[in-house]
């Protein structure tokens, strides 16, 4: 039979290579910027005209944690209204969900607690926020004993008549860490309880009446230990895959983390240059996500200063940023997962403040770029944005004109003197993410709390912005 994939969807389609190359030396070349010599403070530099990677509605998410009845997820029972409102003040984003189909039940397919019936509950929750659902697809009993039959039954479960039962869903990543004991030989070839990336590729697509946007490995992560891994994948399953979904948890360092966020750009490059290599005329509409990343894969004591404190706000908006630059995806894990989470989970483990439910400060950070009730959502473009301030990031887009500013020092604040190439004049609104160092500190820390404005439709000329951003620390500024 012949096998077709999806052409690649506009909203996903990234830059050819030429333009990429042309686009990088901009990023890269100090010479694309004008500064003033009656002006020599400058140091740090937004070229709005510089035009890199393009952002769509697939550029930012999380994940929907899942547990089977009677479990504690938000999306039901006493707190889904809380639920509600929490994500959806984050602003649309894509909702990655784990759900499986098997004997006629679709529940949730995470982990260890595998069952429920509540599938059609997440995907509508997911769509009633403006969200994107995206369903991680699950097997038997684990993550990735996939039956074709199961997995095409899913698809039909959602998208036969038009759409039902909450969707259609036309986004589906294939298992779940391979890598992880289940083996990528069985994943991809069969084995193990699965009937192979190809067969569960092909049947779902003959399933659906509507194109289907389909991802994988889902490996662990990204790192030269796994370059086989993925290679083994691109040679066997390039033809069946739209989209290459990979992992990765920061560096593994409970204070190292943050100097170490480039990785989620280096990743990307990688694996793009292998897609290059191995996908063949499809490899220019094939896109790249992190579908998964946080600060760190688990929690205990020594994590503590590190996921309580604005330490995650600024890894949060740093690698987020990396990522988009480099033309991914990034999607956070996940919306309740005690510390990892987006929300805390009202009980008293793991250090969190029992009885309550706090916006950790990992989901200020997606804030910070997805805008929501604060601020601006990302625009369009990526652009060209520099600077050789130590421990500052700078991030920013076009079309609308997004500045993100992100301080990773632990002891200097930092003034931003900014030249904007290609908006001399207008005026600037800002928000900051104040820094709150005490993890304990779940009632007025700032890094539990929205942001602050610190500048209200300010006028500005000559392409000149000035703002503070004290040590870690996150400013955002809407340009207009």
């Amino acid at each position: 039979m012949l096998r077709t994939a999806n052409p690649p969807s506009p909203r996903r389609r990234r830059l050819s290579g030429a333009l990429i190359a042309i686009v990088a030396g901009l990023f890269a070349a100090g010479s694309v910027f004008s500064v003033s010599a009656a002006d020599p403070t400058a140091n740090v530099f937004v070229d709005f005209t510089a035009h890199g990677q393009p952002t769509s509605e697939y550029s930012l998410g999380g994940t929907i944690s899942t547990y089977s009845d009677g479990g504690t997820n938000l999306i039901k029972g006493s707190n889904r209204t809380l639920w509600t409102q929490y994500l959806r003040d984050l602003g649309p984003l894509v909702w990655r969900v784990p759900l499986f189909h098997h004997n006629g039940q679709v529940g949730s397919s995470a982990g260890n607690i595998h069952g429920g019936n509540e599938g059609e509950a997440y995907v509508r929750g997911i769509k009633g926020i403006g969200g994107i659902p995206m369903i991680a697809i699950g097997g038997t009993t684990g993550d990735n004993d996939i039956r074709a039959t199961d997995a095409a039954a899913l698809v039909r479960y959602f998208n036969d008549n038009g759409g039902q039962r909450g969707g259609p869903v036309v986004d589906y990543i294939i298992g779940n860490e391979p890598d992880n004991g289940f083996g990528v030989g069985n994943y991809i070839a069969g084995g193990n309880g699965s009937d192979g990336f190809h067969n569960i590729a092909v049947a779902m697509r003959q399933a659906s009446a509507q194109p289907l946007s389909l991802a994988g490995p889902s490996l662990v992560t990204w790192a030269d230990y796994k370059y086989g891994d993925f290679r083994q994948f691109f040679a066997s399953s390039h033809a069946d895959t739209d989209v290459v979904d990979f992992h990765k948890y920061g560096d593994g360092q409970p204070l190292g983390n943050l100097g170490a966020t480039s990785q989620y750009g280096d990743a990307i490059a990688w694996l793009r240059n292998e897609i290059d290599l191995s996908f063949g005329d499809r490899a220019n509409g094939i896109a790249i996500q992190v579908g998964e990343f946080n600060y760190h894969t688990r929690y205990d004591e020594q994590w503590r200063n590190s996921f309580y404190t604005s330490r995650n706000v600024v890894h949060t908006a740093s690698v987020i940023g990396h990522v988009l630059r480099a033309g991914g995806s990034a999607y956070q894990y996940s919306d309740n997962n005690g510390p990892l989470g987006l929300i805390s989970d009202g009980t008293d483990l793991n250090d969190q403040p029992g009885g309550r439910h706090v916006r950790l400060p990992a989901y200020w950070g997606v804030s910070a770029w997805s805008g929501g009730a604060w601020s601006r959502r990302y625009g369009q473009r990526m652009v060209a944005a520099t600077t050789a301030v130590p421990d500052l990031e700078v991030f920013a887009t076009d079309n609308a004109k997004k500045i993100v500013l992100i301080n990773k020092s632990e002891t200097t604040d930092r003034q931003a003197v900014l030249a904007l190439t290609g908006k001399s004049s207008g005026t600037y609104t800002a928000w900051r993410y104040g820094r709150g160092m005490d993890p304990a500190n779940f009632t007025s820390g700032a890094q539990f709390l929205p942001p602050v404005k610190i500048a209200t439709a300010r006028a500005f000329s000559q392409g000149r912005v000035v703002v503070s951003v004290p040590w870690m620390s996150v400013v955002v500024i809407n340009v207009d």
